[in-house]
């Protein structure tokens, strides 16, 4: 009875690992020190999609904010700066959000190195003020 058990338990065990370690390795992901923004930095495994890291951004309140900028850097270097935004799904399915702020594919690059640095920069205006926050994305 006992070697049956392990017959079934060992094999599922397995698979449940392989399963996590799957979906836990290939991405890398950034919250704001005020827990507004959260980017996400995922490896792009759809083979009918562009290959390589897609970047994405979400608002995680309902605060009524007007995004001003986005910027995505690698050791204070950056990677790419966005000021203009419209909602709406582009030709290619993606899609962007105004309220709650919402941006699908704001990135595709390569997968993020361990020796470097990557940091999110977003300046946002609420009651015409405008704030920065600028948060590690690992």
């Amino acid at each position: 009875m006992k070697k049956s058990y392990l017959v079934f338990f060992i094999p599922l065990l397995v698979i449940l690992l392989g399963i996590y370690w799957y979906n836990s390795t290939g991405s890398i992901s950034g919250k704001s020190d005020n827990d507004m923004w959260k980017v996400s930095y995922k490896e792009n495994r759809d083979p009918s999609e562009p290959t390589g890291w897609d970047a994405s951004i979400k608002q995680l309140n309902d605060d009524k904010v007007v995004v001003k900028e986005i910027a995505l850097l690698e050791n204070d270097k950056t990677l790419i700066t966005l000021t203009s935004f419209k909602e709406g799904r582009a030709e290619d399915g993606t899609e962007t959000k105004l309220h709650p702020f919402y941006y699908e594919s704001l990135y595709l690059g390569d997968a993020p190195k361990k020796e470097n640095t990557y940091k999110a920069s977003v300046t946002w205006e609420k009651d015409k003020k405008v704030h920065t926050d600028r948060f590690v994305i690992d």
